[in-house]
């Protein structure tokens, strides 16, 4: 090794006299400086300017994380523009002993080839390091500036930015040994680095080549360590590859000494890249790949409850089948050619925890029946002519598409809009997976713990309500009714995409319910017989949990039950003179006890101080009076505050004309307390904690209103004791303050993007005049 390192000195020495060594050294910190601390300065400037604008309001920079936001982003960039400055360090690393003659002296001396090609690595790989080290220099003073940096995080991107610019060399060395053109050897390794980012995206449509171009691709490996992920496969990528053009380096050197048929060295050539393919793709199987997320948050890994989930399975195959429509919406995302992606950046953090997963894949044409819309697109087409067209515009092969006929023969897809979607097996029980009409296409961890639990578990709990008097459905989709936070298969939010099921019942009789199922009474516009009044009230004395929205107006229709439960919906209309909007139209404040009922995000950050306080809209509602002689302990959960232009207006009421004005003589009232307009009530039956929600305003939870707004689905996830949904809330970042204000940080940039480079530019002038003068 001593020999290995004096060869790695001379070369290093060779660099601090090379005048293009000195330039790529300059010109690579001053555009390093001015992106990342380019970053600094701008993210003080918008800190700086925040606080004067908001003052103690801005709570710093909440979603953006400094670590990843100003570090991360900033790295990214240097490494984006890295593989410009490698080039023109190794385009003259091998061919220069050539076109000095010096090759010959080195092979006639007793030292080995590999001694020669290993020194002369470890060499330029020594002045890219000192380059990357000088660079650090900055990073450390980012550190600096972000109150609690992750330092863990910072060092498996540096660790990144090394295995790069190993590889980087490795490959400029190789190139460089091919040509005696230094300028020839330099257009190479660009065009080389470049086509290792681009492998991933070539002869992905061709089954096993795919897997060996996406194996052997760059794109996405020092990703990994910029987003804190450092995993064996993309270790044992970048000390393959590093190798691998370091043996290419050596074979094509010692070919030039030998009298060998060519066929030698290409076997060298052959047998050296194949040990490499073995390695990667066996390195990168399922079940042996390790981990480390170095995030604080540990954003990159499954959520404790997702990883709670999977637990439940038994270690029982489970099979996903991707259905891909031709003629459906997420058809890019279900290709041929996205099949690695799909399997890598969506179902690996699955695997790392359940890999006995199987996968198929269907692709088919068609369309829901009574659905014209693509023939008045194309008008005078058959659905196949349409399908020929569109598998050449989208360059797949039509003959892997089954036809309607055939599809519908394999599976029923009538009740799906026929999009992209994976159905998941278990155990003999199927699901559906859905993916989404939006740029992230595929299901959140919430989505697929849903589905998992539907195949896990013997029953699925379901809301069941009460029709037949005009109530609001979960089934319908106008602007009153609950159907898109329910059912809504094509919304993220839907409770039905997140493992709950939704029906509609005309009464509530013995046998409907199982132990799960919740019952909900939405605003019944005509009055409710005794039967089914009465049925409500055992369903009650049962313990069964239940929703009650009723609406000013209407009380009486709704009263019957809730004073069952000690619980009255006071007559009147609840106001607040607003001249911006109409006076029955409010913002309700969720109150604790209404924030702790689940993990909604809104209340998350309500716990986590990232916002002061969390509300529902409202659109008329009444005061809820109630007391505790029926067992219940009831509880505010989301009420008014109490001030001069509010009131209950008990006379009558038009909301679209002149503001209300308070009028005792008509039975208009102030309260001293906040409003209660919803309410929450426990008792304890038997083993059971019997949970009823009641609200005095439904308009709150449709979609005209948001759906609840911050109350999002926390009501359902409170009634089927948090079962569902699988909240997955990552740890609240604490990097999210500068403590470097605009002007200091302006300075720094410009001392670090211009003096220091303009100080090692004096210096390397010095150095290579008096080189010169020796």
């Amino acid at each position: 090794m001593r020999v290995v390192f004096n060869i790695a000195r001379a070369e290093l020495r060779y660099f601090f006299f090379s005048p293009i060594a000195w330039f790529v050294l300059i010109l690579f910190l001053m555009s390093s400086a001015g992106i990342i601390m380019g970053n600094l300065a701008d993210t003080a400037l918008q800190q700086d300017t925040l606080l004067e604008l908001q003052g103690s309001a801005f709570s710093g920079f909440l979603n953006l994380p400094l670590t990843r936001v100003v570090i991360g982003k900033g790295l990214d960039t240097v490494m984006m523009i890295f593989f410009l400055f490698i080039p023109l360090l190794t385009m003259g690393v091998i061919n220069r002993e050539y076109a000095a003659g010096t090759i010959k002296l080195l092979h006639s001396s007793p030292l080995k080839t590999r001694q020669i090609i290993l020194g002369k690595f470890l060499g330029v790989y020594s002045f890219v390091c000192l380059m990357i080290l000088i660079f650090l220099a900055e990073v450390i003073i980012l550190t600096f500036s972000i109150k609690n940096v992750e330092f863990l995080h910072i060092m498996a991107m540096v660790l990144g930015f090394f295995l790069l610019a190993a590889m980087y060399v490795a490959v400029g060395m190789y190139i460089s040994s091919l040509t005696s053109y230094p300028i020839v050897a330099g257009i190479g390794t660009f065009v080389v680095l470049i086509m290792f980012t681009m492998l991933g995206m070539l002869f992905q449509g061709t089954d096993y080549v795919r897997d060996v171009t996406y194996f052997l691709s760059s794109s996405g490996r020092v990703e990994s360590f910029l987003s804190g992920m450092i995993t064996t496969k993309d270790l044992v990528y970048f000390f393959s590859i590093i190798s691998l053009f370091i043996i290419f380096t050596i074979i094509k050197t010692k070919s030039v000494t030998e009298s060998k048929s060519w066929r030698v060295s290409a076997g060298r050539y052959l047998t050296a890249f194949a040990i490499t393919v073995v390695i990667l793709v066996v390195t990168s199987r399922h079940g042996l790949i390790g981990y480390w997320d170095v995030t604080r948050g540990k954003i990159n890994t499954l959520h404790e409850n997702t990883q709670g989930v999977l637990k439940q399975l038994d270690g029982s195959p489970l099979k996903v089948t991707l259905y891909t429509n031709l003629l459906g919406y997420n058809l890019g995302s279900g290709l041929p050619t996205a099949r690695n992606a799909y399997l890598w950046n969506f179902w690996a953090r699955y695997r790392r925890f359940y890999n006995n997963m199987e996968f198929k894949y269907v692709y088919y044409y068609d369309v829901n029946k009574g659905d014209s819309s693509i023939f008045q697109s194309y008008p005078g087409k058959s659905l196949d002519e349409i399908a020929e067209k569109y598998a050449e515009m989208y360059k797949t092969d039509l003959a892997i598409y089954k036809k309607p006929a055939e599809i519908r023969k394999l599976i029923d897809l009538e009740s799906e809009a026929k999009g992209l979607l994976m159905e998941v097996e278990y155990k003999g029980k199927k699901t559906i997976l859905r993916t989404y009409p939006d740029p992230e296409v595929f299901p959140y961890e919430k989505h697929v713990s849903g589905s998992l639990l539907r195949l896990v578990n013997d029953t699925t709990p379901t809301f069941k309500f009460l029709t037949g008097h005009y109530e609001r459905s979960p089934l319908k989709f106008g602007e009153r009714e609950y159907g898109n936070h329910a059912v809504n298969k094509a919304s993220r939010s839907a409770m039905i995409n997140m493992g709950l099921n939704f029906d509609t019942i005309p009464a509530v009789g013995p046998g409907r319910f199982k132990p799960n199922d919740v019952l909900v009474v939405s605003d019944p516009k005509s009055i409710l017989d005794n039967a089914i009044i009465d049925s409500v009230k055992r369903y009650i004395d049962r313990g069964g949990n239940a929703m009650f929205y009723s609406e000013p107006g209407k009380q009486f229709i709704m009263n019957p039950i809730l004073n069952h439960v000690g619980v009255n919906a006071d007559e009147g209309t609840i106001v607040q003179v607003n001249p911006q909007d109409m006076p029955h139209k409010f913002l309700g404040l969720i109150a604790k006890k209404g924030s702790d009922m689940a993990d909604e995000q809104p209340f998350f950050y309500l716990r986590n101080g990232i916002i002061k306080a969390c509300y529902t809209a409202i659109i008329g509602a009444s005061v809820l009076s109630y007391s505790d002689t029926t067992g219940f302990k009831v509880e505010q959960i989301t009420t008014l505050h109490n001030n001069a232009n509010t009131w209950v207006e008990r006379g009558l009421l038009v909301v679209d004309s002149a503001a209300p004005v308070f009028s005792v003589a008509e039975g208009d009232y102030r309260k001293e307390a906040p409003y209660p307009v919803g309410l929450q009530l426990t008792r304890k039956i038997g083993n059971k904690l019997q949970k009823i929600i009641i609200s005095s305003d439904a308009d709150m939870m449709s979609a005209a209103r948001g759906d609840g707004r911050d109350y999002g689905n926390a009501f359902y996830s409170y009634t089927v004791d948090n079962k569902y949904p699988v909240y997955h809330n990552f740890k609240v970042p604490t990097d999210i303050w500068l403590t470097i204000k605009k002007a200091p940080a302006q300075t720094l940039k410009m001392v670090l993007q211009y003096v220091i480079p303009s100080l090692i530019l004096v210096a390397g002038i010095i150095i290579l005049i008096r080189r010169k003068r020796k």
